[in-house]
């Protein structure tokens, strides 16, 4: 065996055993998602730079950062950190819902009754679309919306942020949206959370944070009447 071999094996086996089930839960999540959208020819993929997304909302584009997909991994994780605070949540809303895979995520994997995906890139909204007609769920609606304007639906809702967009629309889309956070127990999932500080400054507190995955789930902190 070589000196190389020994190295790496004495490497992987110092490693906590945490990391090793990361490894596996990252493999095992990623074969889902290759088998799951093949199986349904779901287009979920790509990349596309801020500069390259259209649409009409010329100062939220100056504001929004690139497109790219959150992992199944990823994701699957910071929902079910949320559904474990025992909230029982009306909708799922994707702010920056791009073509749709968290929404259909939710609605496979997690049961949520209504889900609701906006973003202001009308060629990715309709993405969006085909990927659901292909699935034929119910209570899944896709609409292209400005964040800063559009309003949270009724009910108890986990709102997931994979970053969308910088500090200027997260203000905006949170004092927008206030009063529902007063009314209701509703949470954010942000994944990449660069901007939670913003939050915070608003009246949100953590409610949990993996700083080795850097996403966490807030609340307004605000007392609820419902």
């Amino acid at each position: 065996m070589s000196r190389f071999s020994i190295s790496r094996i004495r490497h992987l086996v110092k490693r906590p055993m945490s990391d090793h089930l990361d490894a596996l839960s990252w493999y095992y999540h990623q074969a889902e998602y290759f088998a799951f959208t093949r199986r349904h020819s779901l287009d979920f993929g790509g990349f596309v730079p801020r500069e390259e997304l259209l649409t009409e909302f010329a100062e939220s584009l100056t504001h929004s950062n690139n497109y790219r997909p959150y992992t199944n991994f990823h994701l699957k994780r910071l929902l079910r950190e949320a559904l474990n605070t025992g909230i029982s949540f009306e909708n799922f809303v994707d702010v920056g819902c791009g073509k749709g895979h968290p929404c259909i995520v939710g609605k496979k994997y997690f049961g949520f009754t209504n889900v609701y995906g906006i973003d202001f890139c009308e060629p990715l909204i309709e993405v969006a679309k085909q990927n659901l007609a292909k699935m034929g769920y119910e209570n899944v609606f896709f609409s292209v919306a400005d964040a800063t304007v559009w309003k949270l639906p009724e009910g108890n809702s986990l709102i997931l942020l994979n970053n969308p967009f910088n500090e200027v629309i997260m203000e905006r889309f949170l004092v927008s949206n206030l009063e529902h956070f007063r009314k209701y127990r509703s949470l954010i999932a942000y994944g990449n959370d660069f901007y939670r500080s913003t939050m915070y400054r608003l009246g949100f507190e953590i409610v949990f944070r993996s700083n080795r995955y850097g996403h966490s789930i807030l609340q307004y902190s605000g007392s609820p009447t419902h």
